[in-house]
């Protein structure tokens, strides 16, 4: 091989590597989608009362083992906690966990994984969509148990404004968001009861849901229940 030859081919490397690392640098997320949504109003976003429904804050504690709640609270930026009951026994635990920058180090915590480390046996993972109205929300249902508690839970995660129905879609919009420079928040949502009647308890959180969003001002519902 010439001389020539070589050089060309040496600085043809060069610049292959520097468009390498200008490409790689261009694809880390540099800013958040909203500055603004890191003072996201949790407590007023999400009304106190509405149709039979209200908050019963005696039975707060029953929401998250101790333990879980602390982690929670070191991982995102903001955490809500309610029970909410309704006539005839009707009790719906509500976790809101909003997190301004979902990158590598700050994941939505995903109930199926939070309440297994917690000692609960997790089984019956399958996803699935609510009806509210007009609107289909992909969700996901579990059933959470222990000795002397089942909890069937219904949870949905919403990035920037789009609803994300498993694991797989979050990484993957995260990292095509991330190519355009930006770094989304997350938000989960969690509904879950302690009840036995899985079937009932699921057909409530649907109920629920749908009530909460018709209750909320219409510039936070795309914010909780995806644009």
């Amino acid at each position: 091989m010439s001389m020539p030859d070589m050089r060309r081919r040496a600085l043809l490397f060069v610049l292959s590597m520097g468009a390498a690392v200008v490409a790689a640098e261009g694809a880390k997320p540099r800013r958040r989608v909203d500055r603004a949504r890191t003072g996201l109003p949790l407590e007023s976003m999400f009304p106190k009362a509405f149709g039979a429904w209200r908050v019963d804050p005696v039975a707060e504690s029953l929401v998250r083992p101790a333990d879980e709640a602390s982690k929670l609270y070191g991982i995102y930026d903001q955490v809500l906690e309610r029970v909410y009951t309704a006539g005839e026994g009707q009790q719906v635990m509500l976790s809101v966990a909003y997190g301004s920058e979902q990158s590598n180090a700050l994941q939505v915590h995903r109930p199926e994984v939070c309440y297994a480390s917690s000692g609960f046996r997790v089984s019956d993972v399958q996803g699935t969509t609510l009806v509210l109205g007009t609107m289909s929300l992909a969700a996901t249902r579990l059933l959470a148990a222990m000795p002397g508690r089942t909890e069937p839970i219904t949870y949905w995660t919403v990035l920037g404004d789009e609803v994300v129905s498993d694991a797989g879609s979050f990484r993957w919009r995260r990292f095509a968001k991330g190519l355009g420079g930006d770094i989304p928040d997350g938000m989960l949502v969690r509904l879950s009861s302690i009840t036995r009647d899985t079937e009932a308890a699921y057909a409530m959180h649907r109920r629920f849901a749908a009530e909460l969003k018709q209750a909320m001002q219409p510039d936070h519902v795309g914010r909780v229940f995806g644009a």
